[in-house]
């Protein structure tokens, strides 16, 4: 049937779609996972842009050590970002993974990092930096230091599991 596009309206990009449901659910698991990962480097990605936007913008540069942080931050968040979607299994299945792993493992590192530095800062100084109030550049901090935990925690747990259960290949069936 077409639609008012004059496409068909189950075109074959749709009926991909739709058979995601068909997919056994060791599949379906690996789809998640993959899909975790690109949006956990996506959310530390946008940590990283939040960082660099207060260093830059919001005067950070100046502050002793705080500014230095958030511009590690930033550099860090841009490295894991850009490597966790990067397609580094063509470099190979054993070196990919190992890449992948610590890259997972250091966006986490670097976003509850930063989430546990700024909820100290609420309450007490930090390095000699005290953060007062809530504003958008905290509350997104927030919202993408939660996001990249979720996202990339997902990932590693989809990711180990594979690796411990053993795949219908590898036991002779």
């Amino acid at each position: 049937m077409a639609s008012a596009f004059g496409h068909a309206s189950h075109g074959p990009a749709l009926r991909g779609h739709a058979r995601f449901g068909a997919l056994p659910p060791t599949r379906r698991l690996a789809v998640a996972g993959q899909a975790a990962r690109y949006l956990g480097a996506v959310s530390i990605l946008l940590v990283g842009a939040v960082h660099a936007q207060q260093y830059y913008e919001a005067y950070f540069y100046a502050v002793p050590t705080i500014g230095t942080l958030f511009l590690l931050s930033f550099i860090g968040a841009g490295v894991v970002g850009v490597t966790l979607l990067a397609p580094v299994r063509r470099l190979g299945q054993p070196l990919g993974d190992v890449i992948l792993v610590l890259s997972a493992l250091g966006g986490i590192g670097i976003a509850l990092g930063t989430l546990v530095s700024l909820l100290i800062s609420e309450y007490t100084p930090l390095f000699g930096f005290m953060e007062s109030g809530y504003r958008l550049a905290v509350d997104l901090t927030l919202l993408f230091d939660g996001m990249t935990t979720i996202f990339l925690g997902f990932f590693l747990l989809v990711f180990a599991q594979r690796l411990l259960r053993p795949s219908t290949l590898d036991d002779g069936r």
